[in-house]
């Protein structure tokens, strides 16, 4: 798994960046901490502005509005980040045995789940926007790196060719597969957090699910 967490990573980003000034990386870092502490509809601007030793006049002549400051919160996340750890995961992936259908799919349904609780922070403050605004899923979309991409389609590929996998276009099988996990997701960390889930249990129902359909 990645060893990236994508809040632990988001003070060094925005401090990297170079045409913020200190006080506005400083409320981005403050806003962040505060969504992922207590969510984003129940964090004012109040109380950003007093966590980041600022007046909410100044904070609001820089960002105008909270929605605005979580927009531009996500830039480094979705530019810097997340290209980061999907190289990460590339690499792991490519260290994996490709022997069978089953053992690939139990690695990376298992690898995305253990990324997904540790990350279920910033799932709860960044997946309902990427979700609901069109044009940062776009964004996203498109600066995922292409190599993680491509290194994702010669495993699917090698699969089909030798047989061990339905012979469906790339496009296909891979949205097939992040939906099923991405609709995992939503349930454990966005619709339903306090259900008594077995994640053990619910791995292994997501691999025989994507196996059953995904076999030749």
């Amino acid at each position: 798994m990645p060893n990236k967490k994508i809040l632990a990573e988001f003070p060094a980003a925005v401090n990297a960046t170079k045409d913020l000034t200190q006080k506005q990386k400083d409320v981005l870092i403050t806003s962040i901490q505060l969504f992922a502490k207590q969510g984003y509809a129940n964090t004012s601007t109040h109380q950003i502005a007093v966590a980041a030793h600022q007046s909410e006049g100044t904070m609001f002549k820089h960002f105008k509005s909270k929605a605005n400051i979580l927009r531009i919160a996500l830039d480094p996340i979705i530019h810097q980040i997340i290209p980061d750890i999907l190289d990460e995961l590339k690499q792991e992936t490519l260290q994996q045995p490709m022997t069978n259908l089953h053992d690939f799919l139990e690695f990376f349904v298992r690898n995305r789940m253990a990324f997904a609780a540790e990350n279920q922070d910033a799932i709860k403050v960044f997946l309902s926007e990427l979700l609901y605004n069109e044009d940062l899923r776009a964004e996203f979309l498109t600066n995922a790196p292409a190599s993680f991409v491509n290194t994702f389609k010669t495993v699917i590929a090698d699969f089909q060719r030798r047989g061990l996998m339905v012979d469906w276009p790339f496009p296909i099988v891979f949205r097939h597969i992040m939906s099923v996990l991405g609709g995992y997701v939503m349930d454990r960390y966005i619709l339903f957090p306090d259900h008594d889930w077995d994640d053990d249990q619910q791995a292994h129902y997501l691999v025989l699910a994507l196996e059953r359909v995904l076999s030749a």
